[in-house]
This record gives C-alpha cells, sequence and structure tokens, in this order.
C-alpha cells in the first residue's frame, strides 16, 4: 500500500491539485476570516502536506515546508513566542539547503564528514542552534518558565529534527514527536487552535514514517552488504 501510495506523492498531477486545493481553501478562509485564518490553518496545513511528502522523501516536503514557515513566521512574532517564530525564519534558510542535498545526494542515508555538502548542512543546523540559545536565554520575565522551557524544548527538538531529515535519519521521526510535545502546550496555551489540533494529524503520519524509513534503512544496509548483488547505490552521491 505504501509503495502504491509513493507512487501518487511523486505525481506532478497530484501535487499541483494539492497546490490548487491548499490555494482554493486559503482563498475561502482569506474572506472569512482573514489574514489571521491563513496564518494559522494556512500554515497548519502546509505543516501536514510536507509531513506527508517527508514519508517518501520527495523534493515536495521542502517547499511545503518553506510555506508552513514562510505563513507561521508573523503568526508566532504577534503571539510573543519569538523562540518559535526566529525558528521559522531558519527553517526558511534550512529548507534551501535541504533541498539541494536531497538533489546532490539522492539516496545515501547519514551524515559523511568527508563530503563538502554534509559538512555545510551541519554547520548550518549548528548555527542556528547556537544562535536560538544566545539570542533567547537572557529573557527577563520570561526566561526560566515552564512556556520559555516548553518552546526552547521545541526549537531544540525541530532544529535536530530538520537537519535529521536533510541527511534521512529515521530518527528525525522522534524529533519532530518531542518537538511536538513540547508545543502541543503552548499552543494549548497561546489558544492556537490550528496548530494544537493539526498536530495531531501529522503525528498520526510521524508513526508511518517511521516505518516506512525504517524499511528503507533496511533496504540500503542490504544493497552495501559485500555479499549483496544489488549495486551499492545507497552510498554514493548521484
Amino acid at each position: 500500500m505504501l509503495d502504491e501510495l509513493e507512487r501518487h506523492a511523486r505525481s506532478r498531477t497530484l501535487n499541483v491539485a494539492v497546490c490548487a486545493a491548499f490555494v482554493a481553501t486559503n482563498a475561502v478562509g482569506w474572506a472569512l476570516g482573514g489574514i489571521a485564518f491563513v496564518q494559522e490553518w494556512g500554515g497548519s496545513v502546509a505543516a501536514v502536506v510536507a509531513t506527508v511528502f517527508l514519508v517518501w522523501k520527495t523534493q515536495g516536503y521542502w517547499v511545503w515546508m518553506i510555506i508552513n514557515a514562510a505563513l507561521w513566521v508573523a503568526l508566532f512574532f504577534h503571539l510573543g513566542l519569538p523562540m518559535l517564530a526566529w525558528l521559522q525564519v531558519s527553517f526558511l534558510l534550512f529548507c534551501a539547503y535541504g533541498a539541494t542535498q536531497w538533489a546532490l545526494v539522492r539516496y545515501r542515508i547519514g551524515f559523511d564528514p568527508r563530503i563538502r555538502s554534509d559538512v555545510v548542512g551541519s554547520m548550518i543546523a549548528l548555527g542556528v542552534f547556537a544562535y536560538s540559545v544566545y539570542a533567547y536565554w537572557n529573557m527577563p520575565g520570561y526566561t526560566g518558565s515552564t512556556w520559555w522551557a516548553l518552546e526552547l524544548g521545541s526549537v531544540v527538538a525541530a532544529i535536530a529534527a530538520i537537519w535529521m531529515d536533510a541527511f534521512r535519519y529515521k530518527l528525525n521521526w522522534v524529533a519532530w514527536t518531542a518537538s511536538n510535545c513540547c508545543s502541543w502546550p503552548l499552543f494549548w496555551h497561546t489558544r492556537l487552535w490550528g496548530p494544537f489540533f493539526v498536530a495531531f494529524v501529522y503525528q498520526a503520519i510521524n508513526f508511518v514514517g517511521y516505518y516506512k524509513w525504517s524499511a528503507d534503512e533496511r533496504v540500503a544496509v542490504r544493497a552495501e552488504s559485500p555479499a549483496a548483488a544489488l549495486p551499492i547505490w545507497a552510498g554514493e552521491a548521484t
């Protein structure tokens, strides 16, 4: 079943249809609820679509993550969640890197310090993490509070998750789950019902993604075995 769904996930027709449905839905939402609807619910739906495409490692994942991040930047700044807002800004940068990395390295799983593009991506992720800690470590009246800790936990887990996305580590799904667990109380507290309820949807997709990526990893390991008759495509950049 997952293999059949993968064929559809890579279909140009489906991608165009999903994009058209997204635009139409947000156009109606704009008319009824204004920009707030588009930022909250549009960003939430984009996150779900991105997670679906991530299961099958298609470039659509990075495109939808950019849409999600762009919509949530203003939303989180407006709600007084600066770490989550700046995380979305960093996602815009890292998504461009991730799309490039997947174009350069189509099958390999894992980080290789001998490959320049791998090192560049890791330095970007490390820089985003360091800046997040530096910029928001001293926020009078907020630093050290429960909400600050949850926001920081969500940010750190998400940075780890998107770095692992770029290198196709299956533990990315665990990191995204940890980020969700920190975000849920924040979304409830700030009455962000779009991200709150939709997070349950992409959390369910996380389980499917972990299963699929685990299967992909087993195939890659067999392909790399000296006794395997298949060519060793899993460890090569193309």
